[in-house]
């Protein structure tokens, strides 16, 4: 379900024909519940896991809004990209990525110290492996700068 909503929300970066906040959201719930899922929590490390995750979730959520902002200027111009544009998605791609790890390591270090490294650890590997799946889906509806 989260790659097919994944893919409307592609899709709304090209047309605009959905609301991007409703998208959103469908996508955190979803990957909540994925989350959830994986994470076979305690009852005792569940409400602290929960409040770490809320607060990754708030700054990854802006790091989001970057990643749609550059797919945005991009659809605007394709299949005409300029050099000024293509030279920024570069640049744009490698900080977003950039910002991405540094923020899962940063939540990761606050869970080992926290709860413990393997529950940390099963997030990184659960929290890598969804946005992996996320952002396949969504490169594969984006063409390739020409």
């Amino acid at each position: 379900m989260l790659v097919a909503v994944f893919g409307m929300f592609a899709l709304n970066a090209q047309t605009g024909d959905i609301d991007e906040r409703y998208l959103e959201l469908l996508i955190q719930s979803e990957k909540r519940t994925l989350i959830n899922d994986g994470m076979a929590l305690t009852p005792e490390q569940a409400p602290v896991f929960w409040e770490l995750y809320d607060a990754y979730e708030a700054e990854f959520s802006s790091i989001s809004k970057k990643r749609m902002e550059m797919l945005k200027s991009y659809a605007e111009v394709y299949p005409n990209v300029p050099d000024e544009l293509a030279n920024s998605l570069v640049q744009d791609m490698y900080k977003v990525n950039t910002q991405v790890y540094a923020l899962r390591y940063k939540y990761a270090k606050k869970m080992s110290k926290t709860i413990s490294p393997q529950v940390a650890a099963r997030w990184m590997q659960l929290d890598d492996l969804i946005n992996t799946a996320m952002k396949l889906s969504l490169n594969a509806e984006i063409p390739l700068v020409e």
